[in-house]
């Protein structure tokens, strides 16, 4: 009221009624809230919130469209990572769509001058192993030049020796689940999904004029012994108008502690559960049990599979392969680059890899396109693992398709190791996924390289900054489920799926439920499903993911520009009373003068 005065002389106003004092002190003080809540948010206005990960930053700039003759809003989240890093700038506009742009620039020196990367070496699951002597070797050459040593063994001898740490890092296709698994570390660490697969099922059976097609039940029903022969009207069922031999099945099994048996099991047990329970009954009742020693649930996949009797067990995915190629009505589950390597690369339908039945009805192969359009429907887990969705429809689904993760230590690891892991790391999720398709694997898409990337970044002592040819190798985005589901085999640019929040150090004890599965944003022509457009909201084009980051601070003007509220309606209510207010007051020292 002090303006008031200042503007009236106090014994006039003491004549104005109280309506109009009334009146006046109302629509100043409603000018006065518009002018504090419009001023950041007019045409050139924005909420800005700044992310600071690690040696990251993210900077999310939402513009609301004020002007006549202007709809909807933009949202654009630049990512500068590292020291000299990348800027990246994505987001999506009402008008235009979602939209991704790189603005390049290199890493530092300074990145690397105060540590000397030191030689690291790891150990862990074959079924990636083929992707991870590639890239190690890959990595080895300038301008890597990196001194790293990969031993293949299989999932659960990664995790023991990275739980007492004889190896630097590791890799699994699991987690530290099961009924029989390892302990989890006592250290800090991370697990970075690295790759994606499917289990193919490798077969040489003579006298197929077709590529041999398998549902859930047959695939099951041949590695647990219950289909005994190739004739079989199981097998028969899914191959319509084929002759099939009359030739012994011989299960070509995998009992060491690997990751793909768990996958598997969970897939007989999720897809045929009746089948599964037949198997371990008829294991359990053998007498001595089962005949290596392997025990089994009827309800939760484990790492080991039991040998089965008139077939060959092995400790190896390289000699399951062998295996296979050498015996006559041979089957056995592989990543398809073993099945490759051993001459079943598709060209005789007597010795191949087979098409498998999926939740539409549609019998697809194990190729990256297959894998990626099942891994759509994946979730992933508050530790960075993923919780698999064998019922995902599409004519290109293919299942049992998993991931792979790799482990590294975080807080307290040696700045020389890390360095050396997050290079390692940096060129795997960039330009090691543009090769992956090339020996079998699907490439992760944009949400999981981001992810893992900054998963480093933020946590790994020592990690330098992508370089600017790895910021631009990035994917542009996720497959979808909508697009999964419409037959589409490439991402639309800037379209992303939700992934979990952005790790601690210790993210990978981390437990809860699996990443929000609504629908965060759109792409242009409103596809939809399970996925976020690549702007900051939800999750933003550094990858961080959906949840709540508590290194977000608001900064600049006002975070109520953020509450929608339209100014204009408020400001002619303002006026009008301040209006209403001085005519009133006008009028009455009129007749009062008169």
């Amino acid at each position: 009221m002090r303006i008031i005065h200042s503007v009236i002389p106090g014994h006039r106003l003491t004549r104005v009624p109280n309506w109009g004092r009334g009146a006046v002190g109302v629509g100043a003080l409603t000018v006065l809230l518009v002018a504090a809540l419009s001023a950041p948010a007019g045409a050139d206005g924005a909420q800005t919130t700044t992310t600071t990960t690690g040696s990251s930053s993210v900077t999310t700039t939402t513009t609301a469209a004020t002007a006549a003759g202007t709809s909807g809003a933009t949202t654009t989240t630049t990512t500068t990572t590292g020291a000299g890093g990348a800027k990246t700038t994505s987001g999506s506009s009402s008008g235009t769509g979602p939209y991704h742009q790189t603005v390049l620039s290199t890493s530092s020196d300074a990145e690397h001058a105060n540590t000397t990367p030191a030689p690291i070496s790891g150990t862990g699951s074959s079924f990636a192993s083929p992707a991870i002597d590639t890239w190690v070797n890959a990595t080895h050459n300038a301008p890597y030049d990196l001194s790293l040593n990969w031993a293949s063994s299989n999932s659960g001898q990664g995790r023991y020796e990275f739980t007492n740490q004889t190896t630097d890092f590791a890799v699994s296709d699991i987690g530290y689940v099961g009924n029989t698994d390892t302990t989890p570390p006592s250290f800090p660490f991370n697990f970075i999904p690295i790759t994606a697969g499917g289990i193919a099922f490798m077969y040489n059976v003579p006298g197929l004029s077709k590529q041999l097609q398998l549902s859930s039940y047959s695939a099951c029903g041949l590695l647990t012994g219950g289909i005994k022969s190739w004739n079989d009207p199981a097998i028969a069922a899914d191959n319509p108008g084929v002759s099939l031999p009359n030739l012994p099945v011989v299960p070509v099994t995998e009992s060491d502690s690997a990751g793909t048996n768990f996958v598997l099991e969970e897939w007989c047990i999720d897809e045929q559960p009746a089948l599964w329970q037949a198997f371990v009954s008829a294991q359990e009742s053998q007498s001595g049990g089962p005949t290596d020693g392997v025990a089994i649930s009827p309800t939760s996949p484990n790492s080991n599979w039991p040998g089965i009797k008139g077939g060959l067990d092995e400790t190896s995915t390289t000699s399951v392969a062998s295996d296979v190629a050498s015996n006559q009505g041979g089957i056995g589950a592989v990543q398809v680059k073993y099945a490759q390597d051993s001459g079943f690369d598709g060209s005789d339908p007597t010795k191949n890899v087979a098409l498998v039945k999926n939740a539409s009805g549609d019998y697809t192969p194990p190729t990256p396109v297959d894998v990626a359009s099942a891994l759509a429907y994946a979730t992933q887990l508050p530790n960075g693992t993923h919780q698999l969705n064998f019922s995902g429809q599409g004519p290109h689904v293919y299942n049992p398709s998993t991931y792979s993760y790799l482990l590294t230590p975080t807080t307290g690891w040696s700045p020389s190791k890390g360095d050396t892991m997050s290079q390692f790391v940096n060129y795997v999720l960039t330009l090691g996924q543009q090769t992956a398709p090339t020996f079998g694997y699907a490439s992760l898409g944009l949400s999981l390289e981001q992810y893992g990337v900054n998963a480093v970044q933020k946590n790994v002592p020592g990690a330098v900054a992508p370089t600017a040819a790895e910021q631009q190798a990035y994917s542009c985005g996720d497959l979808t489920p909508t697009e999964v589901q419409a037959g589409q085999t490439t991402p639309t640019c800037g379209v992303t799926l939700a992934t979990a929040g952005p790790p601690g150090a210790n993210a990978g004890t981390a437990t809860g439920s699996a990443a929000a599965s609504t629908t965060k944003g759109t792409a242009a022509g409103g596809a939809a499903g399970s996925h976020t457009v690549s702007t900051g909201s939800g999750t933003s084009s550094s990858g961080s993911g959906g949840g709540i980051d508590p290194s977000v601070a608001l900064t600049g003007t006002s975070s109520m520009a953020g509450t929608g509220m339209n100014a204009i309606p408020l400001t002619v209510i303002g006026l009008s009373l301040l209006l209403i207010g001085f005519v009133g007051r006008r009028r009455v020292l009129k007749r009062r003068a008169t």
